[in-house]
């Protein structure tokens, strides 16, 4: 299970006034918890679940083509489809995705705000407007979870 879906980004106990999240006190690498590190590992697993999908899919493409090719209709090619159907792996491998590099974003933008670099310059690394980085860090200091991108 993804860890956005059992968990929210720890916040440990501060409280976040709009778009400002309190600096904490820089830390020697690998002291306490490490969100990003959480947050890089889910990716990895859920990348790796994703190429097994994706190989599934490539198969289940062939197959669908095929049938197509040899004259069947839409409703009868997707009417047989094995479960998962191809629709549902599609949309399951974009999902997960989605939703693993969106908790690295997040895990990211609170971690570069916590060892102290400015909005703009988050925003300038992430490819977005200071204002998106801004809207991100206020909806994780309210117990959101969105994306920063």
């Amino acid at each position: 299970m993804l860890a956005t879906d059992t968990r929210e980004l720890r916040h440990d106990g501060d409280a976040v006034r709009g778009a400002e999240v309190p600096m904490a006190p820089r830390t020697e690498a690998g002291a306490g918890s490490d969100e990003v590190l959480d947050a890089l590992s889910e990716l990895d697993t859920v990348l790796k679940e994703n190429a097994e999908r994706e190989r599934m899919l490539f198969q289940r493409i062939a197959e669908v083509r095929l049938a197509r090719e040899n004259g069947q209709d839409w409703k009868a090619i997707l009417a047989d489809e094995d479960e998962p159907s191809t629709v549902q792996l599609v949309s399951t491998i974009l999902r997960r995705q989605s939703e693993a590099s969106g908790y690295l974003r997040r895990s990211l933008v609170v971690a570069l705000r916590a060892e102290g670099q400015s909005i703009p310059s988050i925003a300038h690394l992430f490819g977005v407007t200071h204002q998106r980085v801004s809207n991100l860090l206020r909806r994780v200091a309210q117990g959101g979870n969105s994306s920063a991108s």
